[in-house]
This record gives C-alpha cells, structure tokens and sequence, in this order.
C-alpha cells in the first residue's frame, strides 16, 4: 500500500532506505568463506549502517521541518506557537530586535529557530541520539518528550532509546575510525534498518498527534511499520 504523497518525509525515508538494500546487489557470494570476501562483505555492512544513521538524520530534519511548515501555514496569528516555543524566541528579541516579530515577522523567526535549533542538535556531528532528537522536536515545534512514545511489540521505551544510542555509537565508530569495536554482520543491519522504520513511525504518528492537538488538524495520517517496509 503506497504512502500519501503528502507524507513527503515518510516517502524520502523509504527511497533513502532502498539504496542501502542496493549496495547488497555488490556484495561477494555469501557461500563464499575466503577471508577476502568475508571482509568485503562486513564492508558493505559497515557502509549500511552509515547509510541508515544518515536516512534516520534526513527524515528528522524532514518531518520537523515539515511539521513546522504547517504550523506556521495554518496559524492565523502567533498565539497557536507552543507557549515554550514563543519564550524561546522572544528570549532572544530583546531590544531593537524585538521588531522582528512584529506583523508576519513571527513567521520568519520560527524558520530562523529551526535552523538554529538544527544546527545544535542533529547538526553537531551528525548525532541525531535521543537526546539530540527530544530537544530538536521540543523547541522548534513544542513537542515534548517525543522519545517516550518510542515503543512498539517487545521494545520499551528505554530498549528504542538504548538500541537508537548504541546504532549511532556504531556509526560514529565506523565513520570516524572506519573500524568498529564490534564487528559488523548482516543480521546488525537487518537489526538497524528494522529500527529506523519502527522509529520513523513512531515519530511520523506523534509529530501528527501533536500537530492536531495544537491546530485540530494534521497534515498527514498515521502509518503503521508494515504500511511502509
């Protein structure tokens, strides 16, 4: 069952997710045992598991983009921003700046926030962890705590959060260092691409929550895992 077109975040992850599954279309046969096709398979297992880490990073920035973008379009004044959204940025217009806010200027500082918020978050070296993701969601759309709805059949929230933490460590190990600390087997990126689609949705459905608690409608649907794998 296809994705609504407007779910573009949702449709992007899956696309992204598709060229990790093409890098597999290179890999030595996996009857073969020689030790230099074992190590040019855990290669291109490696190279899944930046690429994955890097779709999970897109579809954040994606869907709070996305979420934010709404929330400025149907709002008809400042008053529908998330109050601890509004005290960030009035915080940081004191003064002569405050007549940026002023008329549809609030708009444009939103955008500015975002960036800003990015930038310290996911931005920092590429590590979209759970704190990073929760304090991303909180000051730019007023989602809070997005992280303890991270929790699907035989995850908690703290298993969703530990195995997304220790993912990123994996990566950070792999891209910085190109060895890893553990070595890297196809069952790992079965594990970490399973991980980031139950993640995606788990978001997608809160950011969308949210969003219709905020301004009584949403812009996309809920999804479920097996809508979209």
């Amino acid at each position: 069952m296809p994705v609504d077109p407007n779910n573009k975040h949702v449709n992007a992850l899956i696309e992204n997710v598709k060229e990790v599954g093409r890098l597999h279309q290179f890999r030595s046969p996996s009857n073969n045992t020689e030790p230099a096709a074992t190590h040019d398979r855990e290669i291109l297992y490696k190279s899944s598991i930046v690429l994955l880490v890097a779709c999970w990073e897109a579809f954040v920035e994606d869907l709070v983009s996305e979420a934010l973008g709404h929330l400025i379009a149907s709002s008809a004044d400042y008053r529908t921003v998330p109050k601890n959204v509004l005290e960030r940025i009035t915080s940081t217009h004191t003064g002569m700046k405050m007549w940026e806010l002023a008329g549809e200027g609030w708009r444009s500082v939103l955008k500015d926030n975002l960036k800003s918020v990015l930038a310290k978050t996911v931005g920092v070296m590429n590590t979209p962890r759970t704190a990073q993701v929760d304090e991303l969601f909180y000051k730019t759309i007023g989602l809070e705590k997005l992280s303890s709805n991270w929790t699907w059949d035989g995850f908690t929230v703290e298993k969703a959060t530990t195995a997304l933490d220790d993912l990123i460590t994996l990566r950070g190990g792999i891209a910085h260092r190109v060895q890893s600390a553990k070595k890297v087997e196809l069952a790992d990126v079965r594990e970490a691409r399973k991980l980031v689609y139950c993640l995606a949705v788990r978001t997608h459905n809160t950011a969308t929550v949210h969003l219709k608690t905020q301004l009584g409608s949403a812009p996309w649907k809920r999804i479920k895992f097996g809508k979209i794998a």
